[in-house]
């Protein structure tokens, strides 16, 4: 993993993802795989479970295509995520789930995981930015966010009283 985007590859993968009022969601773009995927991840999504879900659907796009003997790289503008996955303690079951995605591609292919610069016009990254829709995720809230939906909650109900 690391911060320089040059070099020739076999794959690349752009990932990038979103937050916004109306909802969160991750995209997935790839030439060479003919692919552009948009993954919708809800209203309760932290930035960085946004960041590291893009990150780790493409690793699993090249799990579940079974992929082999082939120079991948993603390429994310999260430099928040790569200095997670980087991390030496795993805190994270998001981060231990990615490690063992990437574990098994890596077996597979030569993988890379590249930081590119966000919003400067790069054709690849600005189609995996799309828009997110669909039905509300799978993905598991972190514990900060569901204390605080729980506070507001109770403020609402202690309001109307």
């Amino acid at each position: 993993m690391n911060e320089n985007s040059e070099g020739r590859s076999d794959i690349d993968i752009y990932v990038n993802g979103a937050k916004t009022d109306s909802g969160s969601g991750a995209g997935i773009y790839s030439e060479q795989l003919n692919g552009q995927i948009s993954v919708p991840l809800g209203t309760h999504t932290s930035v960085l479970q946004i960041e590291l879900m893009e990150i780790m659907l493409g690793a699993r796009i090249v799990a579940e295509r079974e992929i082999g003997n082939k120079s991948i790289r993603i390429l994310t503008d999260s430099k928040s995520a790569l200095l997670a996955l980087n991390s030496y303690m795993v805190r994270s079951g998001m981060v231990w789930e990615f490690r063992q995605t990437l574990k098994y591609v890596t077996q597979r292919n030569s993988v890379e995981i590249c930081w590119i610069k966000g919003h400067s016009g790069n054709e690849g990254n600005e189609r995996a930015r799309m828009p997110f829709w669909g039905f509300e995720p799978s993905i598991t809230p972190s514990v900060a966010l569901s204390i605080e939906l729980v506070k507001q909650y109770t403020y609402r109900r202690h309001n109307q009283i």
